[in-house]
């Protein structure tokens, strides 16, 4: 399990890979709040290789979403894997999120 982050055409995209458990959401979350207090709103999580995603997981996409949208900023999932989309639904969080199909399409659209 990991998490990279690249700037792309001004968005930062976190490439999230494996299970985004309570360890990894610890770990992401402390990255996304350095990159928001470093004045990177436009943020793009790829999920295309998430395995899994927990409670904690959802907690940090629903914190990140907030705390960006408060500083007009722009919060976006990516490759969103079926397995996800489920627990979106399972949780009636399918609407709360933009999600793209690709992360270029995503990029594209938080970069305008």
């Amino acid at each position: 399990m990991s998490v990279h982050i690249e700037e792309k055409n001004g968005v930062e995209v976190i490439s999230i890979i494996g299970k985004l458990d309570v360890g990894l959401s610890i770990s992401l979350e402390t990255e996304i709040e350095k990159l928001i207090d470093s004045k990177h709103i436009f943020i793009v999580v790829d999920l295309s290789s998430v395995e899994y995603l927990s409670s904690s997981g959802l907690r940090v996409f629903i914190s990140s979403m907030r705390k960006l949208k408060d500083k007009s900023g722009k919060f976006a999932l990516a490759c969103v894997p079926e397995i996800v989309t489920k627990i979106f639904k399972t949780v009636e969080l399918e609407d709360l999120f933009s999600v793209y199909g690709s992360v270029a399409d995503a990029v594209s659209e938080l970069g305008d």
